[in-house]
């Protein structure tokens, strides 16, 4: 019987059999991160106030997840934070497009909207919170606060 042929029948049953996975490169020698990890890291980064570092995370989650309404609020915010107000408002509006109960993306639009005085439209922005979580949570509070105190 030949040898070689009953070993690579075996192995081949082996391999068959066992379940593998394999980290996939992405060009830069480091294997593929999701965009549930992309987002733990750009929330990170946007803690530590690293808002260039949490952009780019945040442009790597929205090319795999155009969609995905937390990173595009996320975008909004560190844009805002890093003084690009004109490119926060299109990502939150398109959060909002894609979640209109989305809390976070309804607090932070209405802080942008106070940062550039249209306070009628963060108002519109405090209405919106009411109605989706009450005058309890934390969203509504930061940004009824930051009306009061821009008023």
């Amino acid at each position: 019987m030949n040898f070689k042929l009953i070993s690579a029948v075996a192995i081949a049953a082996l391999l068959a059999s066992t379940p593998m996975s394999f980290a996939v490169d992405s060009g830069g020698g480091s294997a593929q991160v999701s965009v549930s990890d992309q987002l733990s890291t750009a929330r990170a980064q946007i803690k530590s106030q690293k808002w260039d570092a949490a952009i780019g995370t945040l442009k790597l989650a929205l090319d795999a997840e155009p969609n995905n309404a937390d990173a595009n609020n996320l975008m909004g915010y560190s844009l805002r934070k890093s003084g690009n107000l004109q490119r926060a408002e299109g990502f939150y509006l398109k959060a909002l497009k894609l979640s209109p109960k989305h809390k976070g993306a309804n607090e932070y639009l209405g802080e942008l909207y106070v940062e550039i005085g249209q306070l009628d439209k963060a108002k519109q922005r405090l209405e919106v919170l009411e109605d989706v979580c009450g005058t309890g949570c934390e969203e509504y509070k930061d940004l009824k606060a930051a009306i009061d105190k821009a008023g």
